[in-house]
Protein backbone atom coordinates (compact mmCIF):
# COMPACT_ATOMS: atom_id res chain seq x y z
CA UNK A 1 0.00 0.00 0.00
CA UNK A 2 1.42 3.43 -1.01
CA UNK A 3 1.55 5.20 2.28
CA UNK A 4 1.74 8.78 0.36
CA UNK A 5 -2.36 9.13 -0.51
CA UNK A 6 -2.90 7.51 3.29
CA UNK A 7 -1.21 10.50 4.91
CA UNK A 8 -2.55 13.25 2.68
CA UNK A 9 -6.44 11.74 3.19
CA UNK A 10 -5.98 11.80 6.22
CA UNK A 11 -4.50 15.91 6.47
CA UNK A 12 -7.32 16.23 4.38
CA UNK A 13 -10.03 14.52 7.22
CA UNK A 14 -7.73 16.62 9.95
CA UNK A 15 -8.65 20.02 8.24
CA UNK A 16 -12.18 18.79 7.98
CA UNK A 17 -13.09 18.03 10.93
CA UNK A 18 -11.28 21.44 12.56
CA UNK A 19 -12.73 23.71 9.96
CA UNK A 20 -16.38 22.31 10.73
CA UNK A 21 -18.61 21.17 13.22
CA UNK A 22 -20.76 18.71 10.98
CA UNK A 23 -20.51 17.93 7.01
CA UNK A 24 -23.71 17.22 6.07
CA UNK A 25 -25.83 15.75 2.88
CA UNK A 26 -29.38 17.20 2.49
CA UNK A 27 -32.14 15.21 0.65
CA UNK A 28 -32.25 12.00 -0.45
CA UNK A 29 -29.43 9.54 0.19
CA UNK A 30 -27.46 8.23 -1.64
CA UNK A 31 -27.04 11.05 -4.52
CA UNK A 32 -28.26 10.10 -7.87
CA UNK A 33 -25.12 9.44 -9.77
CA UNK A 34 -24.60 7.46 -12.77
CA UNK A 35 -22.21 4.51 -12.96
CA UNK A 36 -20.04 6.53 -16.02
CA UNK A 37 -17.92 9.63 -15.73
CA UNK A 38 -19.34 12.50 -13.85
CA UNK A 39 -18.51 16.06 -13.86
CA UNK A 40 -19.54 17.49 -10.97
CA UNK A 41 -19.76 20.93 -11.41
CA UNK A 42 -20.60 23.42 -7.98
CA UNK A 43 -20.31 26.88 -6.61
CA UNK A 44 -16.69 28.07 -5.44
CA UNK A 45 -17.43 29.96 -2.20
CA UNK A 46 -15.49 27.90 0.29
CA UNK A 47 -11.44 27.19 0.83
CA UNK A 48 -12.21 23.81 1.81
CA UNK A 49 -14.73 22.98 -1.23
CA UNK A 50 -11.99 20.40 -2.92
CA UNK A 51 -12.09 19.16 0.79
CA UNK A 52 -15.24 18.68 1.02
CA UNK A 53 -16.04 17.36 -2.70
CA UNK A 54 -13.29 14.67 -1.88
CA UNK A 55 -15.55 13.73 0.97
CA UNK A 56 -18.37 12.93 -0.44
CA UNK A 57 -16.85 11.41 -3.60
CA UNK A 58 -13.94 9.41 -2.43
CA UNK A 59 -14.36 8.75 1.04
CA UNK A 60 -17.66 8.56 1.38
CA UNK A 61 -19.19 7.20 -2.15
CA UNK A 62 -15.92 5.30 -2.91
CA UNK A 63 -15.50 6.73 -6.23
CA UNK A 64 -12.64 7.70 -8.01
CA UNK A 65 -12.33 11.87 -8.24
CA UNK A 66 -9.77 14.28 -9.78
CA UNK A 67 -9.53 17.80 -9.26
CA UNK A 68 -7.50 20.80 -11.43
CA UNK A 69 -5.47 23.05 -8.92
CA UNK A 70 -4.60 26.13 -10.57
CA UNK A 71 -2.08 26.49 -7.25
CA UNK A 72 -1.17 22.80 -8.10
CA UNK A 73 2.72 23.65 -7.52
CA UNK A 74 2.04 25.19 -4.49
CA UNK A 75 0.25 21.89 -2.92
CA UNK A 76 1.56 18.84 -5.34
CA UNK A 77 0.96 16.91 -2.50
CA UNK A 78 -2.64 16.51 -3.44
CA UNK A 79 -1.47 15.05 -6.52
CA UNK A 80 -1.28 11.99 -4.28
CA UNK A 81 -5.51 11.89 -4.29
CA UNK A 82 -6.23 13.06 -7.58
CA UNK A 83 -5.50 16.55 -8.01
CA UNK A 84 -4.19 17.80 -11.55
CA UNK A 85 -2.53 21.29 -12.44
CA UNK A 86 -4.02 23.95 -13.90
CA UNK A 87 -2.22 27.12 -13.92
CA UNK A 88 -3.28 30.09 -15.66
CA UNK A 89 -0.55 31.16 -17.53
CA UNK A 90 0.78 27.83 -18.50
CA UNK A 91 -1.60 26.76 -21.56
CA UNK A 92 0.88 23.41 -22.05
CA UNK A 93 0.55 21.92 -19.03
CA UNK A 94 -3.66 22.79 -18.94
CA UNK A 95 -3.73 20.87 -22.42
CA UNK A 96 -1.58 18.11 -20.42
CA UNK A 97 -4.28 17.60 -17.21
CA UNK A 98 -7.42 17.89 -20.29
CA UNK A 99 -5.75 14.44 -21.84
CA UNK A 100 -5.26 12.83 -18.46
CA UNK A 101 -8.39 13.41 -17.17
CA UNK A 102 -9.74 11.57 -20.35
CA UNK A 103 -7.79 9.16 -20.12
CA UNK A 104 -9.01 9.07 -16.12
CA UNK A 105 -12.10 8.67 -17.66
CA UNK A 106 -11.69 5.64 -20.01
CA UNK A 107 -9.24 3.89 -17.75
CA UNK A 108 -11.99 4.50 -14.83
CA UNK A 109 -15.13 5.34 -15.97
CA UNK A 110 -16.56 5.68 -12.48
CA UNK A 111 -14.42 8.89 -12.12
CA UNK A 112 -15.77 12.29 -10.75
CA UNK A 113 -14.30 15.57 -12.30
CA UNK A 114 -15.19 18.55 -9.43
CA UNK A 115 -15.75 21.56 -11.72
CA UNK A 116 -16.00 24.97 -10.50
CA UNK A 117 -17.72 27.09 -13.22
CA UNK A 118 -17.18 30.01 -11.47
CA UNK A 119 -13.35 29.46 -12.31
CA UNK A 120 -12.13 31.12 -9.02
CA UNK A 121 -13.27 30.99 -4.99
CA UNK A 122 -15.65 34.05 -4.98
CA UNK A 123 -18.04 35.52 -1.66
CA UNK A 124 -21.19 34.13 -1.66
CA UNK A 125 -22.43 37.38 -0.91
CA UNK A 126 -23.21 38.23 -4.74
CA UNK A 127 -24.54 34.87 -5.20
CA UNK A 128 -22.99 32.14 -8.11
CA UNK A 129 -21.41 34.18 -10.63
CA UNK A 130 -22.32 33.63 -14.45
CA UNK A 131 -20.59 30.59 -16.19
CA UNK A 132 -19.02 30.83 -19.17
CA UNK A 133 -20.75 29.07 -21.68
CA UNK A 134 -17.72 28.59 -24.02
CA UNK A 135 -15.73 26.97 -21.53
CA UNK A 136 -18.63 24.36 -20.76
CA UNK A 137 -19.29 23.40 -24.63
CA UNK A 138 -15.37 22.57 -24.70
CA UNK A 139 -15.75 20.17 -21.69
CA UNK A 140 -18.85 18.74 -23.13
CA UNK A 141 -16.69 18.04 -26.69
CA UNK A 142 -13.72 16.55 -24.83
CA UNK A 143 -15.66 14.32 -22.44
CA UNK A 144 -19.12 13.37 -24.58
CA UNK A 145 -19.87 10.19 -22.34
CA UNK A 146 -19.46 12.04 -19.43
CA UNK A 147 -22.62 12.98 -16.94
CA UNK A 148 -22.97 16.62 -16.35
CA UNK A 149 -24.41 16.63 -12.48
CA UNK A 150 -24.75 19.69 -10.44
CA UNK A 151 -23.36 20.05 -7.08
CA UNK A 152 -24.34 22.87 -4.37
CA UNK A 153 -22.44 23.66 -1.00
CA UNK A 154 -23.45 26.16 1.55
CA UNK A 155 -21.71 26.65 4.92
CA UNK A 156 -23.66 28.14 8.01
CA UNK A 157 -23.54 27.88 11.42
CA UNK A 158 -25.93 26.09 13.88
CA UNK A 159 -24.89 26.80 17.53
CA UNK A 160 -21.69 25.62 17.56
CA UNK A 161 -18.23 27.47 17.75
CA UNK A 162 -16.94 25.97 14.09
CA UNK A 163 -19.48 26.11 11.31
CA UNK A 164 -22.03 22.91 9.30
CA UNK A 165 -21.22 22.22 5.52
CA UNK A 166 -24.41 21.39 4.02
CA UNK A 167 -24.27 19.73 0.20
CA UNK A 168 -26.31 18.44 -2.12
CA UNK A 169 -27.09 17.80 -5.45
CA UNK A 170 -29.33 17.46 -8.50
CA UNK A 171 -30.41 14.84 -11.10
CA UNK A 172 -27.67 14.29 -13.79
CA UNK A 173 -28.47 15.53 -17.34
CA UNK A 174 -26.45 16.21 -20.54
CA UNK A 175 -24.90 20.00 -21.07
CA UNK A 176 -28.29 22.04 -21.95
CA UNK A 177 -27.51 25.48 -20.92
CA UNK A 178 -29.56 25.21 -17.94
CA UNK A 179 -26.61 24.50 -15.45
CA UNK A 180 -25.90 27.75 -14.03
CA UNK A 181 -30.10 27.68 -13.11
CA UNK A 182 -30.15 24.22 -12.00
CA UNK A 183 -26.86 24.75 -9.41
CA UNK A 184 -28.67 28.26 -8.37
CA UNK A 185 -31.80 26.41 -7.42
CA UNK A 186 -30.06 23.54 -5.39
CA UNK A 187 -27.70 26.30 -3.54
CA UNK A 188 -31.20 28.11 -2.75
CA UNK A 189 -32.63 25.16 -1.61
CA UNK A 190 -29.62 24.42 1.12
CA UNK A 191 -29.80 28.12 2.36
CA UNK A 192 -34.16 27.72 2.88
CA UNK A 193 -34.59 26.49 6.37
CA UNK A 194 -37.53 23.68 5.14
CA UNK A 195 -36.40 20.80 7.01
CA UNK A 196 -35.08 17.92 4.88
CA UNK A 197 -33.54 14.65 4.97
CA UNK A 198 -30.30 14.90 6.55
CA UNK A 199 -27.40 12.00 6.76
CA UNK A 200 -23.89 13.24 8.43
CA UNK A 201 -21.12 12.88 6.41
CA UNK A 202 -18.39 14.37 9.09
CA UNK A 203 -18.61 15.21 12.64
CA UNK A 204 -15.51 17.82 13.32
CA UNK A 205 -14.14 17.85 16.63
CA UNK A 206 -15.84 19.62 19.87
CA UNK A 207 -15.25 22.89 20.73
CA UNK A 208 -13.75 23.64 24.25
CA UNK A 209 -17.80 24.75 24.97
CA UNK A 210 -19.15 21.91 24.51
CA UNK A 211 -16.45 19.95 25.80
CA UNK A 212 -15.96 21.83 29.65
CA UNK A 213 -17.79 22.69 32.32
CA UNK A 214 -16.75 24.94 35.18
CA UNK A 215 -19.84 24.35 36.87
CA UNK A 216 -17.53 23.51 40.18
CA UNK A 217 -16.85 27.27 40.34
CA UNK A 218 -19.77 28.60 40.35
CA UNK A 219 -20.31 28.90 44.29
CA UNK A 220 -16.70 30.81 43.87
CA UNK A 221 -17.69 33.54 41.38
CA UNK A 222 -21.27 34.47 43.02
CA UNK A 223 -19.39 36.92 44.99
CA UNK A 224 -18.92 38.74 41.72
CA UNK A 225 -23.00 39.29 41.02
Amino acid sequence: MDPVPWLVERLLRFDLRGAFRRVCWIGDWPPDLPDAPVIAYANHHHYFDGHLGWLLFTEVLDRSSTLWMADWDRFPFFGAIGAQPFPPDAPDRRAATLRRTARRFRATPDTVLIYYPEGELRTPDGGIEPFDPDALQRLARLYPNAHWWPFALHVTWEGHARPTALLTGGPPHALDGSEHDRLTDLWSFLRAPAPSPERVLLQGRRSAAETWSFSFAAPFFKRYL
